[in-house]
Formats: C-alpha cells, structure tokens, sequence
C-alpha cells in the first residue's frame, strides 16, 4: 500500500498518526493494536501475528514516519 499517495494518507489518517503519537510516547511497534495474535503450539513462541491488514499497515507507517523524524534530529531526547 502506498501510504505517500494522498489518497491513501487521507482514508487512514487516523491509524497514521496514532501510530506517529505512539511512538512519540515511547510505545514498541508490538503495541500496534490493529494486529491480531493468534495461539500456536510452539513452546518458545506460544503466539503469532497474523498478516496485517491496512489500518495495522498503516499505524505501522506513523510510527516508521516518527522513527525516522526522531533519527533525524538526533535521537530520542
């Protein structure tokens, strides 16, 4: 998905820029809350992502977009 197009930034603004504001506060790329866990069987990792939808892909751009701009000014301060 193409998240420059204005179209597309304009249908998930909201998942864009909660994702932007999640990482501003500190939040890992974990705490997504588009994604979808799923149970599995295996001892060392009891559970899986499922493949992201657009509005997790999305979020997920907001808070790539904040990584960089932090990166960009020197870190985290």
């Amino acid at each position: 998905m193409d998240f420059t197009a204005f179209k597309t930034r304009s249908q998930f603004a909201a998942q864009i820029n909660a994702g932007y504001s999640a990482r501003l506060n500190g939040a890992g790329l974990s705490t997504n809350p588009h994604m979808v866990w799923i149970p599995t069987q295996d001892e060392l990792e009891p559970r899986k992502v499922q493949p992201l939808d657009d509005k997790a892909l999305a979020w997920q751009h907001g808070w790539r977009l904040a990584d960089k701009d932090q990166r960009g000014r020197g870190g985290a301060r």
